[in-house]
């Protein structure tokens, strides 16, 4: 009838428009009469918009109000409790309306053609019911009459084809709804809602505020377990220090606010192994494993050292989650030092690396290396005190110390403190608070300073001798090369050289002369050099005074400039 008759189009949507209000003003004097404190009746709250069913409502307030009722005993039991108050509300079912039937063919049909696009969907060719548009008459006059009967009948026609319509109608309205059809596992937006929070500590109920908003959110149910969460940080440009590993951090992650222990690692190259770092990075981004809820990847992460009021910009680090796992490998290097204590050629014994000779067990055919260079392994223990034998692909000295390289695992620590709103919560300080209450010194360890390293003496070694039966029958190539200074010869050495006593007076002059000449030139050397500082000194005064002047005139000239370029864009209007 709506082709037929325009009129009656609006006519629909006025009468819809009003029965709406009517609702709404209903549903909102229920929910007054609610926050009152008066009886409140959940079956009169409207909880879906019936935005579907505005034709039915065309009959007046008497079929809407019977509408509304019956759509409210059918949606009760899809909608879980909606009298009982001390009830436990719930819009989740146990058993989902339909799960009983089997999914035969007929029924697969039905979803398909009711949930997925199967073609003629195109307002052009199809109407909603699958059927070519009817199509409007070429007289007007007809059309219209058509569209009274049909109208006020409710059988007429509208062209001869407006009857197929309204039955449509009126068998959708005589059929019930598929509950597959009208049932939702949700709430829709801007419903009043009642929600049970269940094993909630009582220092948090007794905070609750009216006036102090809460916000609600859902978590996956993996989220609920703990274990490492592994998180890519970078310190904040703003924040003054870097961040410890082993130190309490207080975090934002997701939902959750907590209080945990980190330790931050970085990654080698070709992703070998994760390394253990003391600090993070001052400027780079680096890994931090930390102790908590389980968090999905690409969730952000905001460290906080401490929230009270500082000087400082509070925000520490910022981040995104990288992966959860219940439990991640972090090493850190460890040098073991050891000293030989007896050499028989490529074979030595070291001491003072290990304490047992189960740990020397444990580390057998490991590879160790001197200072100098020297390679080795360690082969089998000797006694029980840790001793060992090694063999070395050369002789190595008594003054060598042989170093054994590995790798020690380092287990993040498991803490983990919530943050309650609370008055009396205490956070977990950090360890120079702790020490600067205690009265505690930093401990100093020599084996984790990152100062200057005592550098050991450089060892001469004595010259090689050759013995001479042994170079004459080396090779050319082979035999030393150095020449040695000439010596006197013996002729030289047993000659003494005797001098008169003119030449005795001659010699001694001529040297009182050399060290007159010597003292004089060291008196003209500092005379010079006081001259030069007094005229050096002079020429800087000299210097700053005519720097100051120039400086006055510079700033003339600018000023001059300024002036004249303000005016030309005046002359040009450009301001």
């Amino acid at each position: 009838a709506i082709y037929g008759r325009p009129s009656s189009a609006a006519t629909v949507a006025a009468a819809a428009g009003k029965a709406r209000k009517r609702r709404s003003v209903a549903a909102a004097a229920a929910v007054a009469e609610a926050l009152a404190g008066g009886p409140t009746d959940h079956k009169s709250l409207a909880l879906f918009d019936e935005d579907g069913d505005d034709d039915d409502d065309v009959g007046g307030e008497e079929g809407g109000a019977e509408g509304s009722a019956s759509r409210g005993r059918d949606d009760a039991g899809l909608l879980g409790n909606l009298g009982d108050i001390d009830g436990l509300d719930t819009a989740r079912m146990p058993v989902l309306p339909g799960s009983d039937r089997l999914w035969d063919a007929e029924r697969k049909e039905a979803l398909k053609s009711r949930k997925f696009v199967t073609g003629g969907w195109s307002s052009a060719e199809e109407d909603e019911d699958g059927e070519p548009k009817p199509k409007v008459a070429a007289d007007g006059a007809e059309g219209v009459e058509g569209a009274k009967g049909g109208t006020e009948g409710g059988e007429g026609q509208v062209g001869g084809q407006g009857g197929g319509s309204s039955s449509s109608k009126s068998k959708a309205k005589s059929v019930p709804l598929d509950p597959d059809e009208i049932f939702s596992d949700s709430m829709p937006i801007a419903t009043f809602v009642r929600v049970r929070l269940e094993d909630v500590p009582a220092a948090c109920v007794a905070e609750l505020r009216r006036e102090r908003l809460l916000v609600l959110g859902g978590l996956l149910p993996g989220e609920a377990q703990m274990g490492l969460v592994q998180v890519r940080i970078k310190r904040h440009r703003w924040h003054p220090k870097l961040l410890k590993s082993n130190d309490a951090l207080l975090l934002s992650v997701g939902w959750r606010r907590y209080q945990s222990v980190p330790t931050f690692s970085l990654e080698d190259r070709g992703e070998k192994r994760m390394r253990f770092l003391k600090y993070s990075l001052e400027h780079a981004h680096c890994t931090m494993t930390m102790f908590g809820p389980m968090v999905p990847p690409n969730a952000g992460v905001v460290a906080f050292r401490s929230w009270k009021k500082v000087d400082h910009f509070r925000i520490a680090a910022t981040g995104g989650v990288l992966e959860s796992a219940p439990n991640f490998n972090i090493v850190k290097k460890l040098k073991l030092v050891g000293e030989p204590y007896k050499i028989f050629k490529n074979t030595a014994f070291i001491k003072n690396m290990f304490n047992s000779d189960l740990e020397v067990s444990k580390y057998a055919h490991t590879k160790i290396q001197t200072v100098s260079g020297i390679r080795g392994e360690i082969k089998k223990a000797e006694g029980t005190k840790g001793s060992f034998r090694a063999t070395f692909e050369d002789r190595i000295l008594m003054s060598d110390l042989v170093l054994c390289k590995c790798w020690v695992k380092v287990p993040p620590k498991e803490f983990y403190h919530p943050v309650v709103d609370v008055a009396q919560w205490r956070p977990a300080r950090l360890i120079g608070e702790l020490r600067a209450t205690n009265g505690m010194a930093v401990p100093n360890k020599t084996d984790s300073q990152y100062g200057k390293k005592l550098v050991r003496a450089e060892r001469k070694f004595n010259p090689l001798k050759v013995p001479k039966a042994l170079e004459a029958s080396l090779p050319f190539k082979s035999k030393p090369k150095n020449e040695s200074k000439k010596k006197k010869n013996k002729l030289g050495k047993k000659a003494a050289v005797v001098s008169s006593d003119h030449e005795r007076a001659m010699n001694s002059l001529i040297s009182r002369l050399y060290t007159v000449r010597k003292e004089k030139h060291r008196i003209r050397q500092d005379t010079k050099t006081k001259k030069k500082a007094i005229k050096e000194k002079r020429e800087q005064f000299i210097v700053d005074k005519r720097e100051v002047v120039s400086k006055e005139i510079r700033k003339k000239r600018y000023i001059k400039q300024g002036n004249e370029e303000v005016q030309k864009r005046k002359k040009m209007r450009l301001d």
